[in-house]
């Protein structure tokens, strides 16, 4: 089982079509199209792809959501938790954009988030200032890392790759629209792997 980790789309999908052939399926942390550009029902992912909502998708509101529900191969990760773990054998969850949590599941190996914990991969471009801050993160999802533990958090919204571990979790922010690196998750003998593509 191979899944492409992604962030951060922003109606750019072109290099998802040819990457999609050399995976099983996408997961993503939100931002998939811009607000102000619906897709059409019409478009078709190129392999299931299972997202959590980004800032894009809160402003995007209800017809974004009722829009994206209806593309083909498209699926909101935590309300089809079940059927991703089928077919990965993974427990995954995913926190939404401005989503703070007070807890998760215990046995998550997976926490996908749309904006990094603080002080973990969570370095930003201030765009106001034009320069780099240390922590954006969020410090209520921090304490969650903290408490449960996931092997990995994936996250994106801050568009730079960064990678950092505690003593128990690997942390990851992802680039956006797949470029470099591309990160690949691979499950080998019951273990998950993060390779770059």
């Amino acid at each position: 089982m191979k899944i492409l980790l992604s962030a951060d789309f922003h109606s750019d999908f072109s290099r998802l079509n040819p990457l999609a052939k050399k995976v099983d399926l996408c997961i993503c942390c939100g931002d998939i199209f811009d607000y102000h550009r619906i897709p059409e029902v019409k478009y078709k992912f190129p392999l299931p792809f299972f997202s959590i909502k980004g800032n894009k998708e809160l402003w995007g509101g209800n017809n974004l959501y009722k829009t994206l529900e209806e593309l083909h191969n498209f699926y909101w990760m935590n309300q089809n938790l079940d059927r991703l773990t089928e077919m990965t054998g993974l427990q995954f969850y995913g926190i939404n954009y401005r989503n703070e949590p007070t807890s998760i599941p215990y046995d998550i190996d997976i926490l996908v988030s749309h904006q990094p914990a603080f002080g973990l991969a969570d370095k930003c471009t201030d765009s106001y200032h034009a320069k780099m801050v240390p922590h954006c993160g969020s410090k209520s999802l921090r304490r969650i890392i903290d408490l449960f533990h996931p092997i990995y958090i994936i996250s994106g919204h801050v568009h730079l790759y960064q990678k950092q571990s505690t003593e128990k979790t690997v942390a990851i922010s992802l680039p956006p629209a797949l470029t470099d690196p591309i990160l690949i998750l691979t499950i080998e003998k019951s273990e998950i792997v993060i390779n770059e593509l």
